[in-house]
């Protein structure tokens, strides 16, 4: 019959298997704690909950038709990432904007994706996506093309309902 120490091994052998054991525990956490589709648990307001206050701090304005970002828009990115450093308890909110011209469907698809744009320029410069909230793109009405071909971004408290 052998006794607990033949078993399990030796006590040096013990303790290389307690670290390897403490060391994967260790990394499991560290992953889990690293994995981006597990974002922290702070409480977020639908669009329709979270209303713009006060004047946009950045304005982003698009080609027609385009919802790539023009290279001029770096600074407004670099501002809103300035101001998120200097409020971190705030959310940046995106709205974009389209002309009531043509079909209705793919200019609210195309307001979206100008604001998904912006929002994806905000995580490159480090804004947490938590902090990123997107409203439902609006209609300009009227005449000016221009001002219905942007997206407005704010820096804001984040509203709790």
């Amino acid at each position: 019959m052998q006794d607990n120490d033949e078993r399990i091994g030796t006590p040096p052998l013990r303790l290389l298997v307690g670290a390897l054991l403490a060391l994967s525990i260790a990394a499991v956490t560290t992953i889990t704690l690293l994995d981006p589709f597990s974002a922290p648990s702070v409480p977020t307001l639908t669009p329709e909950e979270t209303p713009p206050l006060g004047e946009p701090l950045a304005t982003i304005y698009f080609n027609p038709g385009a919802s790539e970002l023009a290279n001029d828009s770096r600074g407004a990115i670099q501002k809103i990432w300035e101001a998120t450093q200097l409020e971190p308890d705030s959310i940046v909110l995106i709205s974009g904007f389209h002309d009531p011209s043509g079909d209705p469907a793919r200019n609210a698809e195309l307001a979206r994706e100008r604001a998904l744009s912006a929002k994806a320029a905000l995580l490159m410069a480090g804004v947490p996506e938590h902090r990123i909230v997107l409203r439902r793109p609006e209609e300009v009405p009227g005449a000016d093309m221009q001002e219905a071909r942007r997206v407005d971004l704010r820096v804001q408290p984040r509203l709790h309902p």
